[in-house]
């Protein structure tokens, strides 16, 4: 199987690092670089002349669509647009496009969007594919800007335990704990140890479901069953499991969203 070249342009380090993780595990992949911003994927094509851009819709500076738009040149690669969002532009670019994924960017959608990026990069040139994009682009410009996205949480992970990769679904976890350089994500009756620091667990979740009540503790809300005081006055959660967590003194204020 030959070798294909990729491009990501995502200002989102998460999201750019899953795609690189992913991209990784494949011996036919290559990354050869990354760019943050639009300026940066365009230097970037011109310099390293991948075969696929995976290129974020929304970024600072030049967003996707302008990146697209200013595309030129002999070599410009195939584009896979990267969004967060669902609404009606990637619905548009479905019917023209190479391809769309939706964050979090599932692994086996990525490897057959770039296995589709294979094919047809015998079969079409990437230029004509370019010129279609401008064309959907100035369509969907004059008929009026996309809605603001709506935000995308992590809805699984996938843990190693016992020599084998676990899918942990977000609705079973009762709290995430730190543990130094990782977490362990509780569940009823089990227990995974997750190499991530808390703070980037934490933005991957939905908040209206979970909430931070210490520095080292994450609990989801709908298993909080009573709130309490320890010996020492400080707050104590008393969990739906009958566990109890420990409320840090900074944290005491978001109790309110809890009774709320």
């Amino acid at each position: 199987m030959s070798e294909l070249t990729i491009l990501i342009a995502d200002d989102e380090p998460l999201a750019a690092r899953r795609l690189r993780v992913l991209i990784e595990r494949r011996p036919d992949l290559r990354l050869v670089g990354t760019a943050r911003d639009g300026e940066e994927a365009i230097e970037a094509i011109r310099a390293l002349r991948p075969d696929v851009l995976l290129l974020d819709v929304q970024m600072p500076g030049l967003d996707g669509f302008e990146v697209v738009e200013r595309l030129a040149g002999t070599f410009p690669p195939a584009v896979i647009f990267v969004t967060a969002f669902d609404h009606h532009a990637p619905r548009a670019f479905e019917a023209r496009a190479l391809d769309y994924l939706v964050k979090p960017v599932e692994a086996q959608r990525l490897y057959d969007a770039l296995d589709h990026a294979r094919e047809r990069r015998d079969q079409m040139e990437a230029r004509s594919q370019i010129e279609e994009l401008r064309e959907i682009i100035a369509n969907l410009r004059r008929g009026g800007a996309p809605a603001a996205p709506a935000p995308r949480f992590e809805s699984e992970f996938w843990v190693k335990s016992l020599g084998e990769t676990v899918r942990v679904p977000v609705e079973e976890i009762e709290r995430i704990e730190a543990e130094r350089d990782y977490v362990r994500l509780h569940t009823a009756g089990r227990s995974f140890l997750h190499r991530e620091p808390l703070g980037d667990i934490e933005k991957r979740l939905d908040p209206q479901a979970f909430l931070r009540v210490h520095r080292s503790t994450i609990v989801r809300r709908d298993c909080v069953a009573a709130i309490g005081k320890s010996a020492s006055r400080t707050p104590v959660l008393r969990l739906a499991s009958g566990e109890q967590v420990s409320v840090g003194r900074s944290y005491a204020d978001r109790l309110q969203k809890l009774r709320g």
